[in-house]
């Protein structure tokens, strides 16, 4: 993270700095937080001298921004000189921190438990936060302050600094998120921290506006086996979330921030649920494959009337969603490409043909649904309702060169086409 990231997740506009050098010293942008007047530096070396640290106090800076490897030095003033910070002093936590600063903040977190419990330190300070605004007071931002580090989650096993420096960082911002993004953004920094994450942590944040969709009804349900860009569908809604049971450690954040959601940590092909959920997302774990006679239940778990060895964990999670998916619900599941184009899956495409109106197929780059997979997926929109013999699908391809931009696309020509076929076949 460099200072001019941290800067602009905090809301600060970065400006050409009035003076070209103090000294020696180059200056690279000038800043202004809460009244104080501010400059970032890019030395050769990290560290800056206490003669340039007289010199920009003389010429009346109040904050100092220096960039690094991985995380900016900082000095505010103290008196008539500038001393050392651990982050920037902020009076009001009005932003939500960006993915790098909670990228920052994760390796903080890592690097004070050391083989510790990342996550439990990384969920004790979020919910921290949350709780209580005045929990992570001025004092954490003084480099000279040691804040005990109990009250950050910590105990005598962590390494003290780096805890305190990611409470203090985190000091400069609201925690509890109020948007998809947000969620998404805290949901994915959170599982990552996780020492048994599986395959992957949840959907990657670009996904999440094709997620929250407004045509997945009042009553919805969550499948998933990560926690990411998927959180987003559950905003403002009546809605069940079953996750698997590595991630039950994220339940106390989780209803922080949908206090609306019933939490289940569960095997979800062996729990039961209703068919009256409106709008069902549906997140396979990538690649896995299941054996055994409890999958006899599921028609999937068979072709040709006998029971296959082995089979793709997409398929039965897909039929499950389905079955509790409501007539006439929309359910939206993330799919790789082998599945929606091989020979050797034609019956399950077949079978899902069958028995849902296929509303849209959103291909997707190879990567940009998992971070650290590349598996080439598409979102597919499916609506349960016998489908007629001929309709419309809504068929796009995503480009990795301009994903933000083609995502933003793909999103108004979806709700565009929901708008129109979802009503015209209910």
């Amino acid at each position: 993270m460099d200072a001019s990231s941290y800067l602009e997740s905090l809301g600060v506009n970065v400006t050409k700095p009035t003076l070209p050098s103090v000294g020696r010293l180059a200056l690279s942008g000038e800043f202004e937080l809460d009244g104080a007047r501010g400059v970032i530096l890019r030395p050769k070396r990290r560290d800056v001298s206490n003669r340039y640290l007289e010199l920009l106090a003389d010429a009346g800076y109040d904050l100092v921004a220096v960039d690094g490897d991985d995380y900016p030095a900082f000095y505010a003033r103290e008196g008539a000189s500038l001393a050392p910070v651990r982050a920037l002093p902020v009076s009001k936590r009005a932003s939500f921190p960006s993915s790098k600063v909670l990228d920052a903040w994760s390796r903080l977190i890592r690097a004070s438990a050391g083989l510790g419990d990342a996550a439990r330190l990384g969920l004790a300070q979020v919910v921290a936060s949350m709780d209580d605004v005045d929990l992570f007071g001025p004092e954490l931002v003084r480099s000279n302050r040691d804040v005990p580090v109990v009250r950050l989650g910590g105990n005598s096993a962590v390494e003290p600094e780096s805890l305190r420096t990611a409470a203090a960082l985190l000091a400069g911002y609201r925690t509890r998120p109020e948007s998809p993004d947000e969620l998404a953004r805290l949901g994915c920094t959170l599982s990552s921290l996780l020492a048994d994450k599986g395959q992957f942590s949840g959907l990657t944040e670009e996904l999440t506006p094709l997620l929250g969709l407004r045509h997945l009804g009042e009553r919805r349900l969550l499948i998933s086996g990560g926690a990411g860009a998927e959180l987003s569908a559950l905003i403002g809604s009546e809605a069940t979330a079953v996750l698997q049971v590595m991630l039950r450690p994220l339940k106390t954040v989780l209803e922080r921030s949908l206090p609306n959601v019933e939490y289940v940590f569960a095997d979800f092909l062996q729990s039961s649920f209703g068919s009256d959920y409106t709008g069902v997302v549906v997140v396979p774990p990538p690649g896995h494959q299941l054996s055994g006679k409890g999958l006899g239940k599921f028609e999937l778990s068979q072709r040709g009337g006998k029971a296959r060895p082995r089979v793709s964990a997409e398929l039965l999670y897909v039929e499950h969603a389905l079955s509790a998916t409501a007539e006439g619900g929309l359910l939206v599941t993330i799919l790789p490409e082998g599945l929606l184009s091989s020979a050797g899956h034609a019956d399950f495409r077949a079978w899902l043909l069958h028995r849902a109106r296929l509303l849209a197929v959103i291909s997707l780059p190879v990567g940009a649904c998992f971070k650290g997979i590349g598996v080439k997926c598409s979102i597919v929109f499916l609506m349960k309702s016998a489908p007629p013999e001929d309709y419309p699908v809504m068929m796009l391809d995503v480009e990795s060169d301009e994903l933000n931009a083609d995502i933003g696309a793909a999103k108004s020509k979806l709700d565009e086409f929901l708008d129109r076929e979802m009503p015209a076949c209910a």
